[in-house]
């Protein structure tokens, strides 16, 4: 198997900000997952309505986390999307040929070593970090170590249509080195996180598909989750629902791991560090919600008064982040990418 040099696989909490820390590491830069979260743009909120079934999902983070965190810090990368499957395998395996990692945006419900039912709508996010002629290793950070699969699997886990369109998408660094401020960068990512959530259609950036964005989503999800129980299988969706507030085993929709983002970004753009504080405390607010969705899928038939308490639960989060990313924004002004 053709291997890239010197790569470290670790695990994390974010499936991309992860992927950018073992990366940007393996050219020899020191970032933490909180800083490559914070600099691509932090936390999110799209809900979609399935196509195929009678609820909505949503993801908890934005899709184009990876992208901007390079955009931002001025580093030299190739994004490819949209070849056919033997020119976008020949593409990433010369990279990794080269000694690169290549970053590939996968649909998680076609992986087979994680979940049956998918953590989170695609994108998911690994790193191809070697190959054979049936083979790819992939360092995803959702494992404690990198993962096999066979090529058949990866190439229909490499394209789907449903909702978070994708068609062979590959990410790779082609010159390690940084031409913009990293400052500015912290700045930029910081604003945009804050502008997404309160005001999302002043972020011109691509969310893959229509889905409602930003708080207005987060309300309307918690309205969606007390309709729930009139569902034929409520079940699944609050299944799902939980798994994409848990995603790898962070139980705060990422916003714990925006805290810490925060607390070690906020130092270099002059930011209260309550605002830290206050992101940690909406965190265990995430948690007590995935707690509840946890508590309705003991039950065997569907309990109207917990979906309910659920939705009233999910509403107090969403006054919650209305105060706190408008502090945010206040302190960081309008978006500017």
């Amino acid at each position: 198997m053709e291997l890239v040099d010197g790569y470290v696989h670790q695990s994390g909490v974010h499936c991309g900000a992860s992927a950018l820390r073992n990366v940007t590491a393996h050219y020899g830069w020191n970032y933490s997952e909180a800083t490559c979260f914070g600099v691509g743009g932090g936390p999110a909120f799209v809900l979609y309505e399935h196509p195929h079934e009678p609820w909505v999902t949503f993801r908890a983070s934005p899709t184009w986390l990876e992208r901007a965190f390079f955009e931002r810090l001025g580093v030299p990368h190739l994004h490819r999307a949209g070849d056919d499957i033997e020119t976008a395998w020949e593409t990433v395996t010369d990279h990794v040929d080269e000694n690169d990692p290549v970053i590939l945006f996968l649909d998680p419900a076609s992986i087979d070593y994680l979940p049956e039912d998918p953590a989170h709508v695609p994108p998911h996010v690994t790193v191809l970090i070697g190959y054979d002629d049936e083979t790819a290793l992939l360092s995803d950070a959702a494992m404690e170590e990198p993962q096999e699969v066979s090529r058949s699997t990866l190439e229909a886990a490499w394209s789907h249509e449903t909702f978070g369109r994708l068609e062979n998408e590959s990410l790779v660094v082609t010159r390690a080195a940084r031409t913009e401020d990293e400052t500015d960068a912290v700045a930029a990512g910081l604003r945009q996180a804050a502008t997404y959530v309160v005001d999302p259609l002043a972020v011109k950036r691509d969310a893959r598909g229509p889905g409602e964005e930003g708080l207005p989503a987060i309300r309307s999800f918690g309205d969606y989750v007390g309709r729930w129980p009139e569902l034929p299988e409520p079940a699944r969706p609050v299944r799902i629902a939980r798994r994409s507030i848990d995603e790898h085993g962070d139980g705060t929709a990422y916003r714990g791991l925006f805290a810490e983002s925060l607390a070690e970004l906020g130092q270099r753009t002059d930011l209260p560090p309550s605002l830290a504080d206050r992101m940690d405390a909406t965190g265990s607010q995430w948690n007590t919600v995935a707690e509840r969705l946890e508590e309705i899928l003991e039950h065997d038939d569907p309990q109207p008064a917990l979906y309910e308490e659920a939705a009233t639960l999910i509403g107090n989060v969403a006054d919650s982040e209305a105060g706190l990313f408008a502090d945010l924004h206040g302190e960081l002004g309008p978006v500017d990418d």
